[in-house]
């Protein structure tokens, strides 16, 4: 996912490769997750809700930049701030204090 997204955010002619490789990977992280809240036997719980929402936003993050203008060093900084807020969510896994 960070190699796809890093490969869009930088630019140059071809995106199609990188836009490749975002999708799979967000699309494997998708059903990776899903497959262990099922192991777990979690159900739905309120960090599984955030991670969902924060993995959208990772995934429309390349369209953010290309569409709003957002500018490339802004885009870096809000992607790791919420690659590390989904490592904390995995982690501590809060709604399960």
């Amino acid at each position: 996912v960070a190699f796809g997204a890093g490969g869009m955010l930088a630019g140059g002619a071809s995106r199609k490769p990188f836009a490749m490789l975002q999708g799979i990977g967000l699309l494997v992280m998708l059903i990776s997750g899903f497959g262990l809240l099922g192991k777990l036997q979690l159900g739905f719980p309120h960090f599984a809700i955030a991670k969902l929402v924060l993995w959208l936003l990772l995934g429309a993050l390349p369209v953010l930049v290309r569409k709003l203008r957002l500018p490339v060093p802004v885009a870096m900084i809000l992607s790791l701030a919420i690659v590390a807020a989904l490592a904390w969510l995995g982690v501590a896994k809060p709604a399960l204090w």
